[in-house]
């Protein structure tokens, strides 16, 4: 399962809550006129309510170019999906790791990190593994300093598995956090491991755009 995936070019960025006000009003104009008057000498004034709000979409993607790094993070950020023990949803008796992975998958993120606490290596998940959602559930807490700890211990694992995503976490973090040379640093050492390193394209932008 893939992450959601968010719009990659930050400088063009438009709330959805800017475009669904613009097509709201773009419409009563366009009712308003219409009913009023269906006379073609209205006409100029529809075409016109639609050069002005194409006009203000391209004021919009011009000038709404400078993200504060607190709407980089929410833009950026979501906890990692559940791909490690799949939910099923009418099972009554679920396993310590399932039920661990269920209440993440739920958001209920103060008993998922008292489940995740509780499972070992004997409930068939690895230490990465465990490390690195217990960190995700960490930062849905805003523990911040916890969750770091136990990206570096991903990373510092000797399995390559989790390392470039619990990168992007701890970059993430920093942002949160407004340590943004750590967060550049981590970003870049990202950038390092190879063509296709998790997060390619989101990497660049953030970089262009940290302030």
């Amino acid at each position: 399962m893939e992450e959601k995936e968010f719009d990659k070019n930050l400088k063009k960025i438009i709330t959805s809550q800017e475009r669904k006000l613009q097509k709201k009003y773009l419409r009563s104009v366009e009712a308003s006129l219409i009913n009023t008057n269906k006379s073609k000498k209205f006409s100029w004034l529809i075409a016109a309510s639609i050069g002005l709000f194409i006009g203000l979409g391209s004021y919009l993607f011009l000038f709404n170019n400078s993200l504060s790094n607190e709407e980089i993070y929410n833009t950026y950020f979501s906890p990692y999906a559940n791909v490690v023990e799949p939910i099923v949803r009418d099972k009554v008796n679920l396993s310590k790791k399932a039920e661990a992975f269920s209440l993440y998958e739920r958001g209920e993120y103060k008993k998922a990190i008292i489940s995740f606490n509780l499972l070992s290596d004997k409930d068939s998940i690895n230490t990465a593994t465990l490390n690195f959602y217990k960190a995700n559930t960490y930062i849905k807490l805003n523990e911040f300093e916890k969750a770091k700890k136990l990206f570096h211990k991903v990373i510092e694992n000797n399995s390559k598995e989790w390392k470039q995503e619990s990168m992007w976490y701890l970059a993430l973090i920093a942002i949160k956090l407004n340590n943004i040379d750590t967060a550049k640093t981590h970003l870049q050492n990202l950038q390092k491991q190879n063509k296709q390193a998790f997060k390619t394209e989101e990497i660049k932008t953030i970089l262009s755009n940290l302030k």
